[in-house]
């Protein structure tokens, strides 16, 4: 008898629990943040130093504004990428590191009609450029620039981490 009165509490009191658990006006105390409003969890693909977005800014601003025959746009697109350590071969056996910005120049329509020298002039006055604009910076050391040129189709022109001494930065596209 006592299993049927236990068993017939536990009905008559279910309800009353599952009502109690419904009560919308309990809401909790936080609400779970928004994914605007979180902070990003991988800052690796993020240029995170303020001046450094600045600069990065301002060379997409530049590299935009650069024109080729007439009022055509010499790069149709400019990526700045975050800064990266490489290492560079410094002797037998030592490397050195060096804080690099990738930044990826796409031509554009105004590219085609330069010569080749116009190219070559193109290529090695936005390198100089881009350290230009990181040596403001002032910091120590100061990164410095590696300027990938590339078709619209992802081939290659240009791969620059020091201007060649003999002028020929340009490549494949003859």
């Amino acid at each position: 008898m006592n299993t049927k009165m236990g068993l017939l509490g536990i009905a008559l009191t279910m309800p009353w629990v599952v009502a109690a658990g419904c009560d919308r006006s309990r809401a909790p105390a936080e609400r779970p943040a928004a994914a605007g409003e979180l902070p990003p969890a991988y800052t690796f693909n993020q240029i995170n130093d303020p001046a450094l977005r600045q600069v990065a800014e301002e060379i997409k601003t530049w590299a935009s504004q650069q024109k080729g025959s007439g009022t055509r746009p010499l790069y149709s697109r400019v990526e700045v990428l975050p800064p990266a350590r490489i290492v560079q071969p410094y002797g037998v056996g030592v490397f050195q590191q060096e804080l690099r910005l990738p930044v990826i120049l796409t031509i554009g329509p105004g590219w085609s009609a330069l010569k080749a020298g116009e190219k070559e002039s193109a290529v090695a006055g936005a390198f100089n450029e881009l350290s230009r604009r990181l040596q403001a910076m002032e910091r120590q050391p100061a990164p410095r620039p590696t300027l990938t040129v590339q078709t619209p189709q992802g081939m290659e022109l240009s791969w620059i981490n020091r201007l060649d001494a003999s002028g020929k930065n340009v490549h494949g596209d003859e």
